[in-house]
């Protein structure tokens, strides 16, 4: 079984955890659920882990609901306070949006992924996850 890091769950007996900001262990993969956080415009953190020695190597993905039309949605990726990544959802795109970006994340790497509503004050429900393999 993997190293254990942060406050992740292992797993590999099977059962399964559920959501929150931490990332879990099953055999030799890794994922974190944020589930639904209420995200106004103003970064709101979904995730944040450490990683142990292992290399992580998987996708993070942001979601929101269709009932938010005509807002925009912002998800930031860091590695050890540093920006990395960013993907802006448009509110003109209908359905639940969803984006799907490739990562790497070293080991002993602090992360966070947070989200927010950049058009509007509104709160609004918004996801984040990471799935992906440790080797």
């Amino acid at each position: 079984m993997a190293l254990i890091a942060g406050a992740g769950n292992p797993t590999a007996s099977g059962g399964t955890t559920g959501t929150g900001k931490t990332l879990n262990y099953v055999g030799e993969f890794a994922f974190a659920y944020s589930g639904g956080v209420d995200a106004d415009n103003n970064e709101t953190t979904l995730l944040e882990f450490s990683t142990g020695s292992e290399l992580f190597v998987g996708i993070w993905q942001g979601y929101y609901y269709a009932s938010v039309y005509g807002e925009d949605f912002r998800w930031t990726v860091y590695l050890n306070d540093e920006k990395v990544q960013s993907y802006t959802a448009e509110g003109s795109i209908r359905g639940n949006s969803r984006s799907q970006l490739h990562i790497i994340i070293p080991g002993y790497t602090q992360v966070k992924i947070t989200g927010s509503n950049v058009t509007d004050t509104t709160t609004r429900e918004i996801m984040a996850s990471v799935t992906g393999r440790i080797y």
